[in-house]
């Protein structure tokens, strides 16, 4: 293992994936002592064996159980007592809690848990497949012969930025100066984000038609948006939520969502907040061979942002068969 200077003692809570960035590999070895298979993150306890004879305890917190279902990685990848090496990279705030990259168990084979974080450092060749392993090809037909353009899942592939910060009132400066990430994210505690962080999601949706409005299923947090059509009310006699009260119209293949009434406090999961002024107005575009779906989103809110703001742009694509998976957040203490 690399040699870490001024070990402090184990974090209790999960951890954000931004620590990990820019930090060193690692790689440890030793036995299980704990796991937890649920979402929002796997954790494994794994206590390191020193040379002096003591035992060195490492958090080890990897994806969500879902992206690594669609992986073929399975639950009993590994269970308590098992002798395993894990190689990953070392928190920058608890040198040790750790962002598991391969883990391989003691006599098999080395299994790959971010093949992202893999490419960067060298272990595999090639951008990370985003295809689903277990969809089988019956259930892939039938999503063919059932889809209708915008109406199936779509599977995230990757986002585009279009800022690299937002244009923020002095005082939204100072309150997003102010946000802690381990006391202040509401994920780490479980609860479901709102809009608009709640469509800025690696996990697929799926927008089903339902009469004279459209639902979306947002795979991440079992998030459900309603969008009204038909049945449009005013928006100002509605109830504020975190999700809002939207209304859709469309303009050509387009879908355009205006959304307010929202009073869920942040617009992003980095601490950027948004007051229940804000307005969002997104725009679904298809593309012309019904595989694609792109989304743009722009916000408007006079207490957070001295101009309007824009989200980054969310690209999926068709994956026939692809199915939203439940999310079922929990932690430790929870399970």
């Amino acid at each position: 293992m690399v040699c870490l200077a001024g070990i402090a003692g184990i974090a209790s809570g999960h951890h954000s994936r931004f620590e990990y960035d820019g930090s060193e590999a690692a790689e440890v070895r030793g036995t299980v002592q704990s796991v937890f298979w649920r979402n929002p993150h796997i954790r494994l306890v794994v206590a390191e064996q020193l040379e002096t004879g003591e035992s060195r305890r490492w958090e080890i917190e990897g994806g969500p159980v879902n992206a690594l279902e669609r992986a073929g990685i399975a639950p009993d990848l590994v269970e308590v007592g098992d002798r395993v090496t894990v190689l990953g990279l070392v928190s920058r705030r608890d040198p040790r809690a750790m962002l598991p990259v391969r883990i391989t168990p003691e006599g098999g084979e080395p299994v790959i848990l971010s093949r992202e974080r893999a490419a960067a450092l060298g272990l595999v060749a090639g951008p990370p497949s985003r295809r689903n392993r277990t969809i089988d090809t019956a259930t892939a037909e039938a999503a063919v012969r059932e889809a209708d353009g915008i109406f199936r899942v779509w599977t995230n592939i990757g986002r585009t930025q279009t800022r690299s910060e937002h244009p923020l009132t002095p005082g939204a400066r100072a309150a997003k100066a102010a946000w802690d990430q381990p006391s202040d994210d509401v994920a780490l505690r479980c609860q479901p984000a709102g809009m608009p962080e709640g469509m800025v999601s690696p996990f697929p949706i799926e927008i089903i038609e339902d009469g004279g409005r459209i639902v979306m299923r947002l795979e991440e947090w079992d998030n459900v948006r309603v969008i009204h059509l038909d049945d449009a009310a005013d928006p100002q006699t509605q109830p504020a939520s975190r999700l809002g009260y939207s209304v859709g119209r469309w303009e050509g293949r387009d879908l355009v969502v205006r959304t307010t009434r929202i009073n869920y406090p942040f617009l992003d999961d980095r601490g950027t907040p948004q007051s229940e002024a804000v307005e969002i107005e997104e725009r679904f575009t298809l593309s012309d061979n019904d595989t694609r779906l792109d989304w743009t989103a722009t916000v408007v809110d006079p207490n957070t942002f001295t101009e309007p703001t824009t989200l980054p742009i969310m690209h999926w694509e068709w994956v026939p068969g692809e199915q939203i998976k439940p999310y079922n957040c929990a932690l430790p203490d929870e399970a």
